[in-house]
């Protein structure tokens, strides 16, 4: 956030470190929506993570 800037909405998946009570906390004091994708959409990411790798 020191470098980019307060987000209006943080998109992310399901997994346990998004999901812990810690980390929504961090988001919801600096009131930052939460979006987080359904289960199982690890696969729609798949195709994005393959492009950053492929362009690093």
């Amino acid at each position: 956030m020191a470098r980019h800037g307060k987000p209006d909405i943080f998109n992310t998946d399901q997994g346990s470190q998004f999901t812990s009570t810690d980390f929504i906390k961090v988001l919801a004091s600096r009131e930052i929506k939460i979006s987080m994708d359904g289960k199982g959409a690890w696969r729609d990411n798949v195709f994005i993570e393959r492009l950053w790798r492929t362009i690093k």
